[in-house]
């Protein structure tokens, strides 16, 4: 517990859909003192901004300071432009803070496992990404014209734009790897997509892990 404490910030395993003054937003990284978040709409740095997401189920509303906030170029083709801000709490209620902490100490904790686990070449206790292994049918998602077109198919291939899963995920799995998809780069779109085709072509559901020394 005092290795968790020491580590102030983490990167989130999925986007966590928000809201900040209005605009739809995701928060990325979290912390005990503050979040990052994407968004459409510029917010002005220094300014005051009320954020509030859930994560668990649990909802987690906090009053912040725009610390900084700066272009992104994030949606796989270049043509629109998003925005990431760092946000430094002001206030948070106790209830909200303990949720926010239990939200860190969880991505610390599946991210030592995940280390440890690679190191020993098993997989994790945590596994990061849910795989419910081999089926015979899947939803292909497929990412067109910046809305989401959700297609029951038995062809497990991976679609130009999006990526196809089994029909097994919940709807709370299938939205965090949207919201994912959504706000990733060219690059990291890529690694969803062959997450995803692991997931729907390995029986165990689990990948294969090697040592990476």
């Amino acid at each position: 517990m005092e290795e968790h404490r020491r580590v102030q910030r983490v990167t989130l395993m999925h986007p966590l859909l928000g809201m900040a003054d209005g605009e739809r937003v995701y928060v990325v990284d979290a912390s005990l003192t503050g979040v990052r978040m994407l968004h459409a709409r510029l917010f002005q740095a220094q300014a005051n901004c009320s954020v509030a997401f859930s994560w668990d189920g649990k909802p987690i509303q906090l009053e912040g300071n725009v610390r900084w906030t700066k272009p992104r170029i994030g949606w796989g083709d270049g043509s629109r432009s998003s925005y990431q801000s760092g946000v430094e709490i002001a206030t948070i209620r106790p209830q909200a803070h303990f949720t926010l902490q239990e939200l860190v100490e969880s991505h610390i904790e599946r991210a030592l496992d995940e280390r440890k686990a690679n190191a020993r070449g098993i997989p994790p206790i945590a596994v990061q990404s849910v795989q419910s292994g081999r089926t015979s049918t899947y939803a292909r998602h497929e990412l067109v014209g910046g809305g989401w077109r959700k297609t029951i198919t038995g062809d497990p291939a991976q679609p130009t734009s999006g990526f196809t899963v089994s029909v097994q995920h919940t709807h709370d799995e299938v939205e965090m790897l949207r919201a994912a998809y959504v706000s990733a780069d060219p690059t990291m779109r890529g690694v969803i997509q062959r997450m995803a085709q692991i997931s729907v072509s390995n029986p165990d559901g689990i990948p294969t892990r090697k040592y990476s020394p």
